[in-house]
């Protein structure tokens, strides 16, 4: 009598778990638009622009020397909004090329910091 009653109850729970299942998985898929695949591309090439020069020996010393993180500042990036990272693209484009003197590490890391200080992520103007 008990086996039988344990048994109609996991036949129910199969048979309820059986109809459920096709419910819950579904994908979603879109065609994007060609303007849709450049901007990502774009925001893609932004980011890495930005990384490189985040990379650089001298970027990070000065930002360690701050009192902040390269690996937070780089991870942060891919967190910016397409308008933060488009002025923080501008403002590096206008940089000299070529070498990397201390006004222009200064002047870099002074942009990330106003990014990140904006962003909430460190308190570096609050201290002061």
């Amino acid at each position: 009598m008990i086996g039988s009653s344990i048994r109609k109850f996991v036949s129910v729970l199969i048979s309820v778990c059986l109809v459920s299942l096709p419910m819950t998985q579904f994908a979603q898929a879109a065609v994007i638009s060609r303007e849709t695949a450049i901007r990502i591309d774009n925001r893609a090439q932004q980011v890495e622009r930005v990384n490189e020069l985040l990379a650089r020996e001298s970027v990070q010393s000065v930002m360690i020397s701050l009192g902040v993180d390269p690996s937070d500042a780089s991870s942060r990036v891919e967190s910016l909004t397409a308008a933060e990272l488009k002025m923080l693209e501008e403002n590096l484009e206008t940089l000299p090329a070529g070498g990397t003197g201390v006004v222009e590490v200064v002047g870099i890391v002074a942009i990330v910091l106003i990014v990140l200080e904006l962003l909430n992520v460190t308190n570096f103007f609050t201290e002061f």
